[in-house]
């Protein structure tokens, strides 16, 4: 089983594999760092629990490739309160991870590195790493950029599927297909279950932290533990997964990021990286 945290193959410029003085001369070229932002979390039976690190490690590693961007060493935990029923599941607190974010990219500054993207590999760490940049901002003057290919993928992939919203959840669509195409020995289909939301003490739950208010089609927030209402730890349906529709996500939304960085490095490169 290849793990790419070990692989220094390639044409990625990883800055953990670079000595000190190759460092230091890397800083003159005035590049671009991606700074990757995991988590270890439940996706299901099927899947890793560190897929959300892994994969922001291999989306950075391939924008690396393509631009010559540095990728800083993966930031392997995230923020991942909803799913923490989930045995396995670590999470840091918010303000922990963003103080995290910061402190890491405040030593790639303090170096010279003035120009960083967060490559956002979970959406429970969005609130975390905003409050990272715009902490940045105000401590160094600096603009950073952030991609988070996951949600990228539900917005990119709906014309990908007859029934985007029907397949689209957790552990299934389209990030199963992604897995099956990025890392297929990391995906035990034998382990694939059924998915499906349970009531919870008269609730019918509609996500993460929603349920059905009737009589609207709006759903109301309630703040469970997710593992109260989805034993499996999976939603939406996984039986339009496949490798090939992978390979899709990976054009659209490895492409996107390749664009943003390249448009990113572009306009900060003219501004000096400075607002």
């Amino acid at each position: 089983m290849t793990r790419l945290f070990a692989d220094r193959s390639g044409q990625a410029r990883l800055l953990g594999a670079m000595s000190w003085t190759q460092a230091r001369d890397a800083v003159a070229e005035d590049p671009v760092v991606l700074l990757p932002v995991g988590a270890v979390e439940q996706h299901g039976p099927h899947l890793p629990l560190d897929e959300d690190a892994l994969v922001a490690d291999h989306v950075a590693r391939c924008v690396s490739a393509a631009t010559g961007a540095i990728v800083a060493p993966t930031i392997p935990y995230g923020h991942s309160h909803t799913l923490r029923g989930y045995t396995g599941t670590i999470s840091l607190p918010q303000q922990l991870l963003t103080d995290l974010v910061v402190a890491v990219a405040s030593e790639l500054v303090r170096h010279g590195f003035r120009r960083i993207v967060l490559v956002d590999g979970n959406g429970g760490n969005l609130g975390a790493t905003a409050a990272a940049a715009y902490d940045l901002r105000d401590r160094f003057g600096i603009l950073v950029g952030r991609v988070y290919p996951w949600g990228l993928g539900y917005t990119l992939m709906r014309d990908a599927y007859s029934d985007p919203d029907r397949v689209y959840g957790h552990g299934a669509e389209p990030e199963l297909s992604a897995m099956l195409a990025m890392f297929p020995d990391e995906v035990d289909l034998a382990q694939l279950p059924e998915p499906a939301l349970t009531g919870y003490q008269g609730w019918t739950p509609a996500s993460y932290t929603s349920a059905a208010i009737p009589p609207t089609d709006n759903p109301g927030e309630v703040f469970w533990d997710f593992s109260d209402v989805c034993p499996s730890g999976v939603t939406g349906a996984t039986d339009q997964a496949s490798a090939q529709t992978g390979r899709i996500w990976i054009a659209r939304v490895i492409g996107f990021c390749i664009d943003f960085v390249r448009e990113y490095d572009k306009n900060t490169r003219a501004r000096g990286s400075t607002t």
